[in-house]
């Protein structure tokens, strides 16, 4: 987190220390005013390094919000985090699971976002959390698994919990 001035845009864009050396990567800003005010983001260059060069990437064809605390209970989440589905890429892996992407514009407590699709709960038995070790746990498990092996994703959709994968790509079941 920093206070530094973000402007909408910045995101992708290098945080600097006095000295002039890289120490971050700017995320994202929470503004009310949707303005350079407010209180911005940044993944540290630790972070980024282990992200995107310690281990290959995972493409997973979705764009997510992590939602927790006060904007999970404003979203009736059943847990205290989930993982909001704001966009899938056609014919990606999460497409193909069933994961759907929302369609309507809101702001909430801010935070723009696109509601009314899928809230990711849990991934392969691995519930979400909003904490650094349980993404990592989670994108552990995905790069283990083999081309072709199922994975179950546990989503609020439409306020009901329904799992999605198993036995085959795109099934879905109630709980």
């Amino acid at each position: 987190q920093t206070d530094a001035a973000i402007a909408p845009g910045n995101s992708g864009g290098p945080m600097f220390n006095m000295q002039g050396e890289v120490i971050g990567i700017v995320s994202h800003i929470v503004s009310r005013s949707g303005g350079a005010e407010g209180i911005g983001f940044a993944v540290t260059t630790n972070a980024a390094k282990e992200a995107l060069l310690d281990a290959p990437p995972i493409w997973t064809g979705l764009s997510v919000v992590p939602i927790a605390g006060e904007l999970a209970r404003l979203l009736n989440l059943p847990q205290p985090a989930g993982l909001l589905v704001m966009h899938a890429a056609e014919d990606s892996p999460g497409a193909r699971l069933g994961l759907r992407a929302g369609a309507t514009p809101a702001v909430v407590g801010g935070v723009p976002l696109t509601l009314g699709g899928d809230v990711i709960l849990a991934v392969a038995g691995t519930p979400i959390e909003a904490n650094v070790a349980n993404y990592r746990r989670i994108r552990d498990r995905l790069r283990q698994a083999q081309p072709g092996e199922p994975i179950d994703i546990v989503v609020l959709r439409a306020g009901r919990i329904i799992e999605l994968g198993g036995a085959s790509p795109g099934a879905t079941r109630a709980r």
